[in-house]
């Protein structure tokens, strides 16, 4: 996978971290709940790159 594509994957995908993190950590006032979140958006960038290097190697 080229630099671009990897880079543009953790644009997608920061700009739900950190405006969902605010909107969760508004809603239930908890960083235990924040850090759920950023966690599953980090698992969701990492499978998506990793199926985008997947495909782009065959």
């Amino acid at each position: 996978m080229d630099l671009a594509r990897m880079l543009g994957i953790i644009v997608v995908f920061g700009v739900p971290a950190i405006i969902g993190g605010g909107l969760v950590y508004h809603l239930f006032e908890s960083w235990w709940v924040v850090g759920i979140w950023e966690a599953l958006v980090v698992y969701m960038a990492g499978s998506t790159a990793y199926k985008a290097a997947g495909k782009s190697a065959k």
